[in-house]
C-alpha cells in the first residue's frame, strides 16, 4: 500500500536536504559532531558543492562522513560480449637472417659483460679492520690520562 510506502521510505527515495535538516536538528543535543551519512545518485561537483554549502550554511559541524552512491545496475557494460568475439588474424613474421641476429646478441652479451664487472667492482668486499691490540690500547689511555682534562665529555666519560 501508497500509505506504508510513503511512511517507510529508502534513503534514496528521501531528499538529501531533509537528512541534512534531520542532522542539524539533532545537533543542538549533540555534544560534539556526529557523521552523516550522505546518499546522492548521480553525484556531481556542483551537487556535492550545493549540498555542502547547504550543511554549512545549517551550522552542521561536520560536513559530510560518508558518500554512498548507487553501484552500477547493468552489469552487461562490465561483460564480455561473445558475438562480436572474433578469431585471431594469424599474420606472417618476418624472418630476420641468423648473422643480424647474432651481431646483436653478441652486443648484449658484450654490454651485459662490462655491467656485471662494474656491479662486481662496486660490491667487492671491503677490507675488515683488525681490533685494537692490548697494547695499542694500553697506549691509548695513557695518552688520555696525560691529556688531564683536554678530552671532551664525551671520550672522557
Amino acid at each position: 500500500p501508497q500509505d506504508i510506502k510513503d511512511l517507510y521510505k529508502t534513503v534514496w527515495e528521501m531528499s538529501m536536504k531533509d537528512i541534512i535538516d534531520m542532522s542539524r536538528h539533532r545537533g543542538y543535543f549533540i555534544d560534539q559532531s556526529q557523521s552523516l551519512n550522505l546518499f546522492l545518485e548521480g553525484a556531481t561537483m556542483a551537487k556535492l558543492t550545493s549540498m555542502h554549502f547547504y550543511a554549512w550554511k545549517s551550522g552542521l559541524k561536520t560536513g559530510m562522513y560518508y558518500l554512498r552512491t548507487k553501484s552500477a545496475v547493468d552489469a552487461i557494460k562490465f561483460t564480455l560480449d561473445n558475438k562480436k568475439k572474433e578469431e585471431p588474424v594469424a599474420e606472417v613474421a618476418e624472418v630476420i637472417e641468423t648473422t643480424e641476429t647474432e651481431k646483436v646478441v653478441a652486443k648484449r652479451k658484450q654490454k651485459a659483460t662490462k655491467t656485471a664487472e662494474k656491479f662486481a667492482e662496486k660490491t667487492a668486499p671491503k677490507p675488515e679492520i683488525e681490533p685494537m691490540s692490548a697494547e695499542e690500547m694500553k697506549a691509548l689511555i695513557a695518552q688520555s690520562k696525560e691529556a688531564e682534562g683536554d678530552d671532551c665529555l664525551m671520550c672522557g666519560s
